[in-house]
């Protein structure tokens, strides 16, 4: 034992004598080749007597500014091949393509599981008697959907976006076996708040992924295939339930099963070493960081969030549908919920670094950090989102209503007519990848010009279903496809550009903000629509009442109504969904001055042109220049550049390059 303890303190002797400073040991790190492009200027002296000092004193402190000068380094040509560009290039390529193979089916399983259900919701109604209660069937999952959205983004950076994307997987798969096998009512919502729940996360881990440590150049080359296929997913979802349901109303959840379980494997073979792993995994093992991870998640900040969220929109749900808007069922959840919203950005506020619930609460991450709204443009950002699905949601849902309800489609043609929004869609994408990839290569325009055609599209579907223009309502559809389709890829590009350092909660904040917009969007617009066609009352048989579009019956019993009736009705629908549809215009008319307000994000600040003749390395493109006071102020003043602010993109961890020329 003496023995033993002498050796002990010899050794720790010999130790502190080769680091008398007691400094920390230094990790051993593989040494990268340097690309001599990501540094093509050298700092010199000046003059001669100046490199003669510096050689002979112990300090340079005397050499000042005016002493030193950028010297250009003896690069390659530029018709010359630098073999570490070619092989950043090569692992940028072999990255994306990794990223589109393992989350191409988790984002279309997100997109189509939103509107699947849209040609199906009388059929499973009526297999419930639940004709009434129909409306929860969207509800119960974009309640979820909405509510969970930034809480995932918390769980990405603290338990990793591999773990996270895996957990939204499981969830789906659970919440489609319970909808699939549903026998009661209750069963069948219980399936769609969990699918709700994975699609929060889903959504929003997947946009995280195609954020972290990539340019955002590279950025939008992604996230433009993307939003194209979930544009598709949207688009498609409604024709696809039309046809399952043909066959049976339980295979438009069985369908997610597969899809989840393909999608699980994909993501584990090419994206499991990939990923930005979370904290909890950073600072040791896997099982000694739980609890201190467990400690830095918002919990206070997230229940507040999700009762604040879901008692608002249940209120929205029930007012003017199910009770009176003055009826304590609307009242007491709208005041809850809205007290306990108020109390979650409260509570956001003095979680920050330096206040009383950060010093209660050391460890603890606040979900959405309140220093995020202190620049304007995420809250600018954030009303565009939001109008954003507001126009998504509206025609996803109600012209289908249209097509069923007054040119009496069955429900596997009223999808198709939905299909008119996917070449819309399309030319939206490809517009608002050349304004963002190309020319002028920046944020402002893409968005403010989507926010314009989307409000004058919905306008002019309003007026198309006045007139029942059939035509004029699918070339409608596809001029506000385009408008979604132009904001969709800028949006979340500027919002990195504003907050590189903060991808996660900023991400949050943007899927938030869409379905939200989509589901309070909804929501009045049921009420309107229920408010305005419980004015008609047929009376056929000496019984007479309001009419429910969501009954499966009364859609059949309008055609045995005599001619006259019939006809009534139907006009009584087509104003109806008209006045619904106005209900959305304001918050289209809101946005587009906000978009007024909004600064702007230059995506790729150098031309290519001078990429290529300087070869210019990955690293060197990870810049992107912002403004952050209104884009329009500063060009009618004539001093962009005084404004201009550069931001580098830095990856979370282990980044890779990435590959801004090559698509």
């Amino acid at each position: 034992m003496f023995i033993a303890a002498k050796y002990i303190h010899r050794k720790i002797k010999e130790s502190r004598n080769q680091n008398p400073n007691n400094d920390p040991p230094k990790p051993i790190t593989e040494k990268k080749q340097a690309c001599p492009h990501s540094r093509p200027f050298q700092v010199e002296l000046r003059s001669r007597a100046s490199a003669e000092y510096a050689r002979n004193s112990q300090g340079t402190a005397s050499i000042t500014e005016e002493d030193r000068v950028l010297v250009p380094r003896d690069l390659p040509k530029s018709d010359e091949k630098c073999q570490v560009c070619k092989k950043q290039k090569h692992d940028a390529r072999v990255y994306r393509w990794k990223l589109i193979a393992g989350l191409c089916l988790p984002f279309i399983l997100a997109t189509l599981d939103l509107t699947i259900v849209a040609t199906a919701l009388p059929s499973i109604a009526s297999h419930f008697n639940e004709f009434d209660e129909l409306n929860w069937i969207v509800t119960a999952f974009t309640l979820t959907s909405t509510t969970f959205i930034p809480m995932f983004g918390q769980f990405a950076d603290v338990f990793g976006r591999g773990e996270t994307l895996h957990l939204s997987l499981f969830l789906m798969i659970i919440g489609s076996v319970l909808c699939a096998a549903a026998q009661t009512w209750a069963m069948l919502l219980l399936g769609r708040a969990l699918q709700g729940v994975s699609d929060a996360g889903l959504m929003n881990v997947v946009m995280i992924i195609l954020s972290d440590k990539v340019s955002l150049k590279e950025s939008a080359k992604t996230k433009s295939l993307f939003t194209l296929v979930g544009g598709i997913g949207y688009a498609v979802g409604p024709t696809v339930g039309g046809y399952l349901t043909d066959a049976n109303w339980r295979y438009c959840f069985v369908i997610s099963i597969p899809i989840a379980v393909i999608a699980h494997i994909l993501v584990f073979i090419l994206l499991r070493n990939e990923l930005v792993e979370g904290t909890m995994f950073k600072k040791g093992s896997r099982l000694s960081g739980v609890l201190p991870a467990l400690a830095t998640v918002d919990i206070i900040g997230s229940v507040l969030f999700i009762f604040g969220v879901g008692l608002i929109i249940l209120a929205t749900a029930w007012g003017g549908a199910t009770y009176p808007w003055s009826a304590p069922q609307v009242l007491a959840p709208l005041v809850v919920g809205s007290v306990c919203f108020v109390l979650f950005f409260v509570y956001e506020y003095f979680l920050e670094p330096g206040r009383i619930f950060a010093r209660i609460f050391p460890k603890q991450v606040a979900m959405l950090p309140y220093s995020m709204f202190a620049r304007k443009d995420t809250i600018w950002l954030a009303i565009v989102q939001f109008s954003t699905g507001a126009a998504m949601y509206s025609i996803f849902y109600y012209i289908g209503i249209y097509f069923s309800l007054v040119e009496a489609y069955p429900a596997s043609k009223a999808g198709v007519q939905l299909l008119y929004y996917i070449p819309g869609l399309g030319v939206g994408v490809y517009i608002a990848i050349f304004l963002c990839n190309v020319w002028p290569a920046q944020s402002f325009f893409p968005l403010n010009i989507g926010t314009i055609i989307s409000t004058v599209g919905l306008a002019m579907v309003v007026y198309a279903i006045h007139t029942q223009n059939t035509s004029l309502i699918n070339g409608m559809m596809a001029i506000t496809g385009a408008g979604t389709g132009l904001r969709f890829m800028p949006a979340t590009l500027h919002m990195v550009g504003v907050w590189p350092e903060k991808i996660a909660p900023a991400q949050s904040l943007m899927r938030f903000a869409q379905p939200f917009g989509g589901t309070l969007c909804l929501t009045i617009m049921g009420s309107v629509f229920n408010n305005k066609f419980a004015q008609v009352s047929v009376v056929s048989g000496g019984a007479g009442g309001g009419f429910d579009v969501h009954d499966t019956n009364s859609l059949a019993f309008i055609a045995d109504l005599p001619a006259e009736a019939q006809r009534s009705v139907r006009l009584a629908g087509r104003d109806a969904i008209m006045w619904a549809y106005i209900s959305v215009l304001p918050i289209m008319g809101l946005s587009l001055v906000t978009g007024l307000f909004i600064g702007n994000v230059w995506i790729k600040p150098k031309s290519k042109k001078d990429e290529e003749q300087r070869n210019v390395s990955v690293d060197e493109s990870s810049h992107s220049e912002v403004i952050y006071v209104p884009y329009l102020w500063a060009l009618l003043k004539g001093n962009i550049d005084s404004y201009k602010k550069t931001n580098k993109i830095l990856p979370e961890s282990n980044s890779k390059p990435t590959d801004s020329n090559n698509p």
